[in-house]
């Protein structure tokens, strides 16, 4: 072989082998990592439907479904119980990225970052996951932070969340699933966005949708409350709305599976969602 031939024999090789490592390097993360690709959703009862199911995250401790444009969950949604109303941890505050969400969609571009203006807001407390320290941990993931005026967190925010932690605990409460977060739906007011922090949007708006069950009865309430300095801290009737009232200004169907519950009862998720029986919440 002539030396001109081997020249032309090495071009070709070192071409072709450019060419496979330049294609193997953009289809190995068409999707991003650690994200759900398996495309199935529990049929839990806590669960809403899931509208982008790539983006469903399953926490060991709760779930979420987020908006990776928006870097805002849509919805958290877990459970209380016996062994999670137990205590044995302190709050931990170990601030972290999600590991299941790649760094930029999240609403912090770094760990020491806060947000202008507003608190780091929980969306599933902080005191909601104190039976261990994992779980506590979990909370603290920038997914479930959500920027909150600072009277409204450490007022009314907090106050319906320890009215829920109170619900979880009473004698006529086996199970409390719970659905929260801040209203991001499209047609839904928002307060903007913070440019600064990863372009995350300031919502609005924040919700509970909550289920107290005791064995195979259930009831149903929900509550919506603007992110803004109130006029009392105390959370009442006033609050509250039915959970299919929620539904129509979220555009979430908060609990889906409730209908497979008593085969004996298959209007279950219809009344439980369309009634609110105040005597069983103490409001």
């Amino acid at each position: 072989m002539s030396k001109t031939s081997q020249k032309q024999t090495t071009t070709i090789l070192l071409c072709t082998l450019l060419l496979f490592l330049s294609c193997k390097q953009t289809t190995t993360n068409t999707i991003p990592p650690n994200t759900n690709t398996t495309n199935t959703i529990p049929n839990r009862i806590e669960l809403p439907q899931v509208k982008n199911k790539q983006w469903f995250i399953q926490h060991t401790h709760y779930a979420m479904e987020y908006d990776t444009a928006q870097r805002h969950a849509i919805w958290v949604a877990y459970v209380f119980h016996e062994d999670y109303n137990k205590k044995s941890t302190q709050r931990t505050d170990k601030w972290a990225f999600d590991p299941q969400i790649p760094k930029e969609y999240q609403s912090l571009k770094n760990k020491s970052q806060t947000y202008p203006a507003y608190d780091r807001g929980h969306l599933i407390a902080s005191e909601d996951r104190v039976f261990s320290k994992s779980a506590n941990e979990e909370t603290f993931y920038f997914s479930n932070i959500s920027p909150q005026l600072g009277w409204f967190n450490q007022q009314i925010w907090k106050n319906l969340e320890e009215k829920v932690r109170q619900w979880a605990k009473a004698t006529d409460c086996d199970t409390l699933y719970v659905v929260t977060g801040g209203a991001i739906n499209k047609g839904v007011e928002v307060i903007g966005k913070l440019p600064e922090r990863n372009n995350v949007t300031i919502p609005k708006y924040y919700y509970k949708a909550l289920i107290k069950r005791k064995g195979n009865t259930f009831h149903g309430i929900a509550f919506w409350l603007e992110n803004k300095r109130h006029q009392t801290t105390k959370i009442t009737h006033q609050h509250a709305l039915t959970i299919r009232e929620l539904e129509q200004k979220t555009k979430i169907d908060f609990f889906p599976n409730l209908k497979h519950v008593l085969p004996q009862n298959p209007n279950l998720e219809e009344t439980v969602e369309t009634k609110i029986d105040l005597t069983k919440w103490e409001l």
